[in-house]
């Protein structure tokens, strides 16, 4: 009997938890390089990894680095009956509700990596990063590789769509390779998902297009001087996260402020949203942990 209720406390959390040991790998900053030449940035084309980046039961967009997510369904049967149960429960869901996202999916293809190198390079053009980055690698010097991939999050009972951008990095220098970190942006409310897919998806390349400006001054800012890890600076959080289809509860820690954006840390790699979320006024609760 005990072991039944544990096993069914935690079916929740499972569900966003990756497969593989490779999520062991906590978001944690990394010092910034120390090198005469400026960090190489290198996007990849692989998109997100399925067994470390992803929770089971995601429907992704064919030919795009596009996922879907919040429509999976819950319970404790995945856990109780193991990889089979969760793959079947899983089966389900999509069966259920990828329909209504398949006969709309040339709407939702976004060519993310193609638009963030775009976004990227405009960037880096700027007096902040034009000494700091490069998108041509050196000998000698410093990489870092970015994998960009977009989450399409489902909300539960009103099924609107929230669009979340994502940055998956890891930095690699002359010793060796530094922890990966993720930077996760979304701008607005929740929409009907027939408003981003009118117009042949007008209005969500638009708005993905804002979020990945976002999230790349973010990153170039934390990969060059590292946002402060203040180990006290805890947070309480309440509300819609990547590929979560109701609020959640969770603790982060708070790095500070981009412009009018909070960023909030959710450490520990098993997460799918483990990494920095830059979270604009009124997306999450946040309240200070008082020490006591």
């Amino acid at each position: 009997m005990k072991r039944t209720i544990t096993l069914t406390m935690i079916a929740g959390a499972v569900a966003l938890m990756p497969l593989a040991a490779a999520a062991q790998e906590k978001p944690v900053a990394a010092p910034a390089p120390a090198s005469a030449f400026p960090t190489a940035i290198v996007f990849s084309e692989k998109g997100p990894n399925g067994a470390s980046d992803l929770p089971m039961g995601v429907h992704r967009i064919p030919d795009s680095n596009v996922v879907v997510s919040g429509y999976q369904g819950g319970g404790a049967l995945g856990i109780l009956f193991g990889v089979v149960g969760m793959l079947v429960q899983s089966s389900i869901s999509t069966e259920t509700t990828t329909g209504k996202v398949r006969n709309v999916e040339d709407d939702l293809r976004f060519d993310v990596r193609a638009q963030a190198i775009e976004v990227t390079n405009r960037i880096m053009a700027s007096d902040q990063f034009r000494t700091a980055y490069t998108l041509t690698p050196q000998p000698g010097g410093s990489t870092m590789t970015v994998t960009p991939y977009v989450v399409l999050t489902f909300v539960k009972k009103t099924n609107d769509v929230r669009p979340f951008v994502v940055l998956k990095t890891k930095l690699a220098t002359g010793t060796g390779s530094g922890k990966t970190i993720k930077y996760f942006c979304c701008e607005g409310k929740a929409l009907p998902l027939a408003s981003l897919t009118e117009n042949e998806g007008a209005g969500l390349k638009e708005l993905l297009t804002s979020e990945l400006d976002t999230a790349v001054n973010v990153m170039l800012l934390d990969r060059s001087q590292p946002f402060p890890r203040n180990d006290e600076a805890k947070v309480e959080t309440n509300g819609l996260l990547p590929f979560v289809g109701k609020p959640l509860k969770w603790r982060g820690f708070d790095l500070g402020r981009y412009k009018d954006y909070s960023l909030i840390e959710f450490r520990g790699g098993i997460f799918v949203f483990g990494g920095v979320n830059i979270v604009e006024p009124g997306g999450l609760e946040i309240t200070p942990v008082v020490k006591k």
